[in-house]
């Protein structure tokens, strides 16, 4: 196996409080019902759901909160290229050696405009923030990277002679 230096590491997650509070909001309102109908005895609301049903919706709701936050988005620059993992979406990494990359830049773009959001998109792999590192490759596609570290970023493609000059 070739060795490598590693010269870039990044792992992001979806904190933002806005996501935080649409995500935890329903939560804590089904866990409230929950209690009050299961344990307490008291029904939930005027057309109360069953014990069973309420038990679901609650386990539901768990899981996908758990899953949620088990996301985390790395990104891992070394000698031979960059490499991206998506957690729990990819089990093995992406990787794009410099071979293939043409250059990359390090800008400001519109993750809802340009690709609909965040999260895993075509051609968009961000988590937060409006910065990110766009490879593009010698096939004319195109990646965008999100990054919280774009002055750290800036640096290692200086080093490798990757980063766009205009």
């Amino acid at each position: 196996m070739e060795h490598t230096t590693l010269l870039f590491l990044e792992k992001q997650r979806f904190m933002q409080w806005w996501i935080l509070a649409l995500l935890l909001s329903p939560a804590c309102f089904i866990i409230y019902g929950l209690v009050t109908q299961v344990f307490m005895g008291i029904t939930f609301g005027d057309k109360p759901m069953s014990n069973e049903g309420l038990i679901a919706v609650a386990v539901f709701q768990l899981i996908f909160t758990v899953l949620f936050f088990m996301q985390i988005m790395i990104t891992r620059i070394d000698t031979n290229g960059i490499h991206i993992k998506f957690k729990p979406y990819h089990r093995k990494w992406k990787f794009y050696p410099w071979e293939e990359i043409v250059d990359c830049d390090v800008k400001v773009y519109s993750p809802m405009l340009e690709y609909g959001g965040w999260g895993l998109r075509a051609g968009a792999y961000n988590v937060s923030g409006k910065v990110g590192m766009l490879l593009k490759f010698k096939s004319r596609s195109s990646l965008m990277i999100g990054t919280q570290k774009p002055v750290e970023l800036k640096k290692v493609l200086t080093k490798v002679g990757k980063l766009k000059t205009t």
